[in-house]
């Protein structure tokens, strides 16, 4: 009858609640990164070897712990998670702040580990939490926009702070940004809550019934169900499908070159370009950027995720930008190679978010996620102690450069394929009741 409120519709929605808590733990997250690799470089004096542990630190929890990490997303509900894991955060970053040597900032980077671990993961899992129907388009934007944004102010925080009282002081910064974003995650009440023990189990009866006809259907011995029946929740459901593996490829040849360049980018801006640490932050504040003009490009035009050549082509792009970035020794050419880098990382991110949204069962949803950073981490583990031994013989730009130039390769390759990147989705009968994708 009467025409809603001014207050009404500027009502904030769960989404943006969501997207303002990892935009606070996400910028907590770069800076303190940001800060750590500088204390070690610049304040301990370590080179590219030390420098590819503190990315093996910061990385290996995701792998490790990814199986646990979805089923206790989808057990007891990311929100609860996200809290638990932004406490986790607080408590290692004021641990940083105590360091004084190299030992304990590996530990207290270690700690910052396991809490991502769990913190990323549910938060894009959060979404098919929320009331209302999944909206996977709009909410994979959404939160590429939460990971772009972190990329700028991040390195500006963590920058200013270390200009202004030392490392110290970006690691306080952080624990306080830490304490915001998990209260932020305190307000989303309006979460579907966790399924009973009693609607768990009758899902799992259910699921072992369609396994077994399935099985008795092709001929498949019965001494191999109960095995294939344990794994039915597990990581060879999650890649039945052809496009569903062929994303988890791309992300894993993409996410090992972020790796591989990881320890290497600061000592290419100390020893090659022969810059300050200031410049090392502006460079990841112009890859931020790049993060962000592709988050507003894809919000104006969303079709573009489910074109399938948008994939393959995002990991070509990334390649350019990685060779264009540590080609040459112009701060200048740095620039533009970091700018495209990081507008193809914007794009490559949250169109294989869609793929695996849309291609897993909601109530999966935890699972599928904790892969997809399982994968992504994998490039913080052994190619960063390879790229920082082959740096150490072969020097560091040539190593970067060859980086690059693989991943050009691989993005070329994946075009000549790109029919299979649209992941097919699941079956109806084994969707959840919240499976739709929204359509206007």
């Amino acid at each position: 009858m009467t025409a809603p409120t001014p207050a009404a519709a500027r009502r904030i929605t769960p989404l943006q609640t969501l997207v303002l808590g990892q935009i606070l733990i996400g910028t907590a997250s770069w800076a303190a990164l940001i800060a750590v690799q500088t204390k070690a470089s610049y304040e301990l004096h370590q080179g590219a070897l030390f420098l590819a542990a503190v990315a093996m630190a910061w990385g290996a929890p995701t792998i490790l712990l990814s199986p646990l990490v979805g089923r206790v997303i989808d057990s007891r509900g990311p929100r609860t998670v996200g809290i638990a894991a932004a406490s986790l955060s607080v408590a290692a970053s004021l641990g940083l702040v105590l360091t004084e040597g190299p030992a304990t900032l590996c530990a207290m980077t270690l700690l910052s580990g396991v809490a991502r671990a769990f913190a990323q993961p549910a938060a894009d899992a959060m979404p098919s939490w929320l009331p209302g129907p999944a909206e996977h388009v709009k909410s994979s934007v959404w939160l590429g926009f939460a990971t772009s944004v972190p990329m700028i102010a991040g390195p500006a925080l963590a920058a200013g702070l270390v200009a202004v009282g030392g490392t110290a002081s970006a690691f306080t910064a952080n624990a306080v940004a830490y304490l915001l974003g998990g209260g932020v995650f305190v307000l989303l009440r309006l979460t579907r809550t966790p399924e009973t023990e009693q609607a768990k189990e009758a899902k799992r009866a259910k699921e072992a019934q369609q396994t077994r006809e399935m099985k008795q259907a092709k001929g498949m011995k019965q001494g191999e169900e109960a095995k294939e029946d344990r794994s039915r929740l597990g990581l060879r459901s999650l890649l039945t499908h052809r496009g569903l593996r062929f994303t988890i490829v791309l992300t894993l040849i993409v996410w090992i070159s972020y790796g591989a360049m990881t320890p290497l980018e600061i000592l290419y801006i100390k020893s090659v370009l022969h810059r300050p640490a200031g410049t090392f932050a502006t460079v990841e504040m112009v890859f931020g950027a790049g993060l962000l003009a592709a988050t507003l490009l894809i919000a104006r035009f969303d079709g573009l995720l489910g074109r399938r050549f948008f994939l393959p082509l995002s990991v070509l792009l990334v390649g350019a930008g990685q060779f264009l970035y540590s080609a040459t020794h112009s701060l200048t050419f740095a620039y533009l190679g970091v700018g495209l880098w990081g507008l193809a990382a914007g794009l490559f991110g949250p169109a294989c978010r869609l793929s695996l949204l849309q291609g897993t069962p909601a109530d999966q949803h935890g699972r599928a996620m904790a892969l997809w950073r399982a994968v992504q981490s994998f490039g913080s583990l052994a190619p960063p102690a390879v790229a920082g031994a082959v740096a150490h013989f072969a020097g560091v730009q040539p190593t970067l450069v060859a980086i690059g130039s693989l991943v050009v390769v691989t993005g070329a390759c994946a075009l000549t394929r790109s029919r299979a990147i649209q992941a097919k989705p699941q079956p109806a009968a084994m969707k959840p009741r919240f499976e739709k994708v929204e359509k206007v």
